[in-house]
C-alpha cells in the first residue's frame, strides 16, 4: 500500500473485513496504476491515520462529510483526536496523504534491523548495554556468564532483593534511616 491513493469509497452497508469478520463500515482505497481496491475496516483506518499524524496524535474517530453545491458534490474528512478539543477538517488529498504517511511509517518500523536473537526486546537491551558499558566490562560480563559455576535463578534474585530492602542506609553523619 505504499502507492499514492487516488480515491476512497465508503461502503456504508458494511461487509466482511480482511479477517473475515462482519463490520459496519468498510472503505475501498484505490491506488495509482492498480485496478483492484484494497478494503480496510475502521480499526485499520484509525491505525494508519494515527501513525500518519506528526507530531503523533491518537485518532479517536473520523467521518466523511459530503456537501452538494448545485450539481457538484464536495467531500471533506473530519478527524477527531483523543483530545476532544483537537480536530481537523481535511480535503480528500490531505486525508489520503495522511493515510499514506501512516502506512509508510509503519513499513519503516517493520524494516528496522533486529540486532538480538530474541527480537525487539533483545535489540533494545543490547543497544542500551552497548551504549553505557565499556568494552572491557562487556568482555568481563560475558566471561562471567560462561563460567561453569554461574547460575542465577529466581530464588537468588529474591534473596538479593530482600537483602537490599532490609539493609539500613547510612548517610554522611553515620545515622541510619
Amino acid at each position: 500500500m505504499s502507492k499514492k491513493i487516488i480515491r476512497i469509497n465508503q461502503i456504508d452497508l458494511g461487509g466482511e473485513n480482511e479477517n473475515g469478520l462482519k463490520v459496519d463500515k468498510l472503505w475501498e482505497l484505490y491506488f495509482e496504476n492498480e485496478e483492484a481496491p484494497r478494503i480496510l475496516d475502521n480499526t485499520q483506518m484509525l491505525h494508519y491515520l494515527t501513525k500518519g499524524t506528526s507530531p503523533p496524535k491518537n485518532v479517536h474517530h473520523f467521518r466523511r462529510w459530503q456537501s452538494k453545491c448545485q450539481t457538484a458534490v464536495h467531500t471533506h474528512w473530519c478527524i477527531v483526536y483523543s483530545d476532544p478539543l483537537d480536530h481537523d477538517l481535511l480535503l480528500p488529498d490531505k486525508f489520503y496523504n495522511l493515510i499514506y504517511e501512516g502506512h509508510r511509517k509503519e513499513e519503516e518500523e517493520k524494516t528496522e534491523t533486529v540486532l538480538g536473537e530474541r527480537g525487539d526486546i533483545s535489540t533494545a537491551i543490547s543497544s542500551a548495554v552497548h551504549r553505557t558499558t565499556s568494552e572491557s566490562d562487556l568482555k568481563e560480563l560475558e566471561a562471567g556468564r560462561n563460567h561453569p559455576d554461574y547460575k542465577y535463578d529466581d530464588e537468588d534474585l529474591y534473596a538479593m532483593e530482600r537483602r537490599t530492602a532490609y539493609t539500613p542506609i547510612k548517610d554522611k553523619n553515620d545515622t541510619t534511616t
